[in-house]
């Protein structure tokens, strides 16, 4: 039950960050926005585990997988969504971040030979169409105008590194502590976009407004070093292919979060809402005797 507490909690964060990710990119490139949100979440991550950080032993024995999921899945992920963002819609990320836990269940089945039930599958295709109905306000005929663009590719890219991301936690995160393993894949991600930095060059910090700063805090203090430390434990728990269903729990965050950004709540948002959650309900049961793998 804590371990769904975990992925619960991790999933609204993300969701906020939506919303603070917009924020933060009225007022600079994705790159720096990007860098702002992983050194805020270092330096949050450094102040939790101040008393137990890794040894120079501890990150040589788990290089291999501490790279993997910090440079390809994490900063792969941040690197594609930030600059997705910034030329696709809300509405249209939305959606196909929703397609997470699929990719997830595909990666795990592939990597970690994890077997993918019936009843799994029913409870993504019930979340999956709360998270379009909810995404596209109760007007589901707006399918049928749904189009993919720049944007949307790269998202859909960050999803797929995302999805990677999840399933690595699982197999690499076994020995070395939850906060540690966090800190040094988010170490990966500074290192990242520092290294790009130069390419679009970095703003005078005195020119930020007090909401972008409000913003930085608030993605890399919470929607980065509690999240992803919160969402990593609960991973390690319950695997990645089943943790990945949480995901759908983000587009709904999102829609609660959007009262704070002067927008309403309808009555599609809990129509959406309590599909995603029968459909997270139908889920959790599939490890139960009666599911049947598929072949």
């Amino acid at each position: 039950m804590k371990a769904i507490s975990y992925l619960i909690i991790a999933t609204i964060f993300l969701g906020l960050n939506f919303h603070l990710a917009k924020v933060i990119l009225k007022e600079v490139n994705f790159i720096e926005a990007g860098f702002w949100r992983f050194l805020l979440g270092v330096i949050t991550l450094i102040a939790l585990g101040a008393k137990k950080l890794p040894t120079f032993k501890i990150i040589q024995k788990n290089l291999k997988g501490i790279s993997l999921t910090g440079f390809i899945g994490l900063f792969g992920f941040n690197l594609f969504f930030f600059l997705g963002l910034m030329n696709t819609s809300a509405v249209n990320a939305a959606l196909i971040v929703s397609l997470n836990p699929v990719l997830t269940l595909l990666f795990s089945h592939k990597i970690l030979k994890t077997t993918i039930s019936k009843i799994q599958i029913t409870g993504i295709i019930i979340a999956f169409f709360g998270v379009s109905y909810l995404i596209l306000k109760g007007n589901i005929t707006d399918l049928s105008n749904f189009q993919f663009n720049y944007g949307d590719i790269l998202i859909l890219i960050a999803n797929a590194f995302f999805a990677l991301h999840h399933v690595w936690v699982k197999k690499y995160a076994t020995t070395i502590s939850n906060l540690n393993f966090t800190l040094l894949t988010s170490l990966c991600c500074l290192i990242g976009f520092f290294v790009l930095l130069p390419i679009n060059g970095i703003e005078t910090v005195k020119n930020h407004t007090s909401n972008f700063w409000i913003a930085v805090f608030g993605i890399g203090c919470l929607g980065t070093a509690l999240a992803y430390f919160l969402w990593q434990k609960g991973v390690q728990v319950t695997g990645a292919d089943k943790a990945g269903i949480y995901m759908n729990v983000v587009p709904l965050s999102a829609a609660l979060f959007a009262v704070f950004f002067n927008e309403h709540l309808c009555s599609y948002h809990l129509i959406g809402g309590l599909c995603i959650i029968i459909g997270l309900f139908i889920s959790k049961i599939s490890t139960s005797k009666f599911s049947k793998p598929l072949s």
